[in-house]
C-alpha cells in the first residue's frame, strides 16, 4: 500500500474530533499524544489508558472508518516502518540523549552497512561513474542533501554531473534526454514519494545505467536498477541518522576519483586553479 494513498489516523480524528462524545475524545486524546504507540498497544490496553471500556474502543475505530482496531494497529505500524518522526516518538522513546550511546549507534550503523557491501560492487559502481558520458543524480527530501552532496565531490574530477530536481523544473525534459552512455544515481532512503520510481523506469527505458543507494525498507525499486546500495538509517531516537549514507557517499567519490587516474587529476587541478583566479575561497 503506497504511502501517499493512506490517510493516517490522526487525519481522521482531527477531521472528526468536533463531532466526538467525551469518551471519544479520551480516546483520540490518548493516540494523538503518541500515534506511533498504537502499533504495540492491544485494544484491552488502549482502552483502560483512555479509561473507557473496549467495546467503545471498538466503536471509536468503526467510527474512523476501520473494519477494526486490528486494521488501525497494522496501519500505524506501516507508518512507523516508513519513518514518520511522529509515529516513531513514544512515550519508550529516550527522553534524555546519553551521547556515548548515540554515537556508539551511529558507528554501529557505519559498521553494518559497510560489512554488507561487497568491494567488487563498488568497483563496477565507481568504473561507470569515471566512464559515463553523463550522470544525474536524483534525490528528494533529505535524499535531495545527500544527492548534492555526491555531486559535489563528483564534480572535483569530472564534469557533467547534474542534480534534480532543482527548483521549479520538472523531469520531462531531462528524462527525455537520458542517452545509454548515462548513469543515474537515485539517492532513495524511505519516505520516498512515487516520483522516485518513475524517473529510474524513465532512465531504464532510455538504456541509462541505473544505481539506487536506499536502505532496508525499499520495495520494487531494486528490481529497476543495475544496483543497489543499502545504508543503515533505524535508529532508536526519533530522526534517522543518515551518517553511513555520507561515508558510503564519500566512499564512492575517493574510488571513483582513484579510478579516474591522471585525467581526473588534471581536472582537479584545473578547477583549483580556478578557484585561485576567481578567488572563489577564503583560506
Amino acid at each position: 500500500m503506497a504511502e501517499e494513498d493512506i490517510k493516517s489516523i490522526e487525519a481522521r480524528i482531527h477531521e472528526t474530533y468536533d463531532d466526538f462524545s467525551e469518551t471519544e475524545r479520551k480516546i483520540a486524546d490518548v493516540i494523538l499524544d503518541y500515534p506511533g504507540d498504537l502499533s504495540a498497544f492491544t485494544a484491552t490496553e488502549l482502552a483502560s489508558l483512555a479509561g473507557v471500556s473496549k467495546a467503545s474502543s471498538s466503536r471509536f475505530f468503526q467510527r474512523l472508518g476501520y473494519s477494526s482496531f486490528e486494521e488501525a494497529r497494522k496501519l500505524a505500524r506501516e507508518i512507523k516502518n516508513w519513518g514518520s518522526p511522529l509515529y516513531r516518538q513514544g512515550k519508550s522513546s529516550p527522553q534524555h540523549i546519553n551521547f556515548k550511546e548515540f554515537f556508539d549507534h551511529e558507528i554501529e550503523l557505519l559498521k553494518t552497512t559497510i560489512g554488507n557491501i561487497h568491494p567488487n560492487t563498488i568497483d563496477e559502481i565507481t568504473q561507470a561513474i569515471v566512464a559515463s558520458k553523463r550522470i544525474w543524480i536524483v534525490g528528494f527530501r533529505n535524499s535531495y542533501f545527500l544527492a548534492g552532496y555526491l555531486r559535489w565531490q563528483l564534480l572535483q574530477f569530472r564534469g557533467d554531473v547534474n542534480l534534480l530536481p532543482n527548483p521549479g523544473e520538472t523531469f520531462g525534459e531531462f528524462t527525455a534526454d537520458m542517452i545509454e552512455s548515462d548513469l543515474l544515481i537515485a539517492v532513495g532512503l524511505r519516505r520516498r514519494p512515487r516520483e522516485l520510481g518513475q524517473i529510474i523506469q524513465s532512465a531504464e527505458k532510455s538504456g541509462a545505467n541505473r544505481l539506487l543507494i536506499t536502505d532496508p525498507t525499499a520495495r520494487r525499486l531494486p528490481s529497476l536498477v543495475d544496483w543497489t546500495l543499502t545504508v543503515q538509517t533505524a535508529s532508536p531516537f526519533v530522526f534517522d541518522s543518515c551518517s553511513s549514507a555520507i561515508s558510503l557517499l564519500r566512499l564512492i567519490a575517493v574510488t571513483a576519483l582513484q579510478k579516474a587516474g591522471k585525467p581526473g587529476r588534471d581536472h582537479l587541478k584545473r578547477v583549483e586553479r580556478q578557484h585561485e583566479i576567481l578567488g572563489d575561497l577564503n583560506h
